[in-house]
């Protein structure tokens, strides 16, 4: 397996036997990532909402949700394309044990959203390795699709953590990515692995 670098300095990998337990209900899998994507699209809508008064920022999360919706659209379709069904939105324990310890508003959610997309792009590069071999996802358009997302995924993470930045400056953002990143270590490896990108 080649090295994989993620867009966040991650303090808690990911073990690749991880993917092949998610791949074990793949209409499970999919249908929990679109849900997923329809509230990454959201999340970036409401940040859009408090970084009004910024016009790049505006502008940099309107695209990131539309990339956002342009994914839960796709999923959706492979869905119906596998013959499958959209299951229930199960929630997110991970996402939601990090929003619990949020104490400074827009920082923290900023932050939180490029821990997210960060944690996304790692078990999606794990995902896509261990595709390659499954019955129903090993289909070459899926495998380019999965690394697709991948790439976006660390894309969004870089834009998330540049506009905390842009309006918290470097230092402040560095020293408090520094206290997430253990919390994010925490809250991962407290998750029983199910067929879920989280």
């Amino acid at each position: 397996m080649t090295t994989f670098s993620p867009p966040l300095d991650l303090r808690a990998e990911t073990p690749a036997a991880w993917a092949e337990a998610a791949l074990a209900d793949p209409e499970a899998l999919l249908s929990d990532h679109a849900h997923c994507e329809k509230k990454a699209a959201l999340t970036a809508l409401n940040l859009a909402r408090h970084l009004g008064d910024q016009a790049r920022a505006s502008s940099l999360l309107a695209r990131l949700a539309d990339e956002e919706l342009d994914h839960y659209r796709r999923v959706l379709e492979g869905i119906q394309d596998f013959g499958w069904t959209l299951l229930p939105d199960r929630g997110n324990p991970y996402a939601q044990a990090l929003h619990r310890l949020a104490s400074k508003g827009l920082l923290d959610q900023l932050l939180i959203a490029a821990l997210i997309e960060a944690r996304s792009c790692e078990r999606l590069w794990l995902l896509e390795r261990a595709a390659a071999n499954h019955r129903t996802l090993g289909a070459a358009p899926w495998l380019a699709f999965l690394l697709e997302l991948e790439r976006c995924e660390a894309g969004h993470a870089h834009a998330y953590r540049s506009l905390a930045e842009e309006r918290f400056g470097r230092e402040v953002v560095q020293q408090r990515l520094d206290w997430w990143l253990d919390r994010e270590a925490e809250a991962i490896r407290t998750q029983p692995w199910r067929s879920a990108v989280h």
